[in-house]
């Protein structure tokens, strides 16, 4: 699934930190915040992700769920730009739980791109996320 507009007035307001390529950064999380790195590599600047799961009603740990994984990028640059995403959530002492990549993706010049790959996730892992480290890497 995925999504392109048009760059909104308000993206373009917001405060930019420049980040070298690759963009690595290890941060605190909750599954199913929406989280904003506010990172610009290589003139794309990286918006949010938000990881989510189905709901997992009444049972207990340990069962697998359909979970999605939504990134948001803007390419401030003059030409495409093939992204590179992967996210390693970790537990509170920061000790690795599960690994999830996006496949790599092309934002074209001056657009908005959401994109969203589902995996499957146990309901441990997503009870014991408490922290996420990020890799976002501007690809030729």
């Amino acid at each position: 699934m995925t999504t392109v507009a048009a760059i909104p007035s308000a993206a373009q307001s917001a405060e930019w930190r420049v980040a070298e390529n690759p963009y690595q950064e290890d941060v605190a999380y909750r599954i199913g915040d929406t989280f904003n790195p506010g990172v610009v590599v290589e003139g794309v600047r990286w918006h949010s992700f938000t990881v989510v799961a189905q709901d997992r009603g009444t049972t207990g740990g340990g069962v697998n769920l359909s979970t999605y994984l939504t990134v948001e990028f803007e390419n401030r640059g003059s030409k495409s730009a093939k992204v590179l995403v992967i996210l390693l959530l970790e537990d509170a002492d920061g000790n690795p739980l599960e690994r999830i990549e996006v496949r790599s993706f092309k934002v074209a010049s001056g657009r908005l791109k959401e994109r969203t790959e589902d995996t499957v996730l146990s309901s441990t892992t997503l009870d014991e996320t408490e922290r996420v480290y990020l890799f976002f890497e501007v690809v030729d």
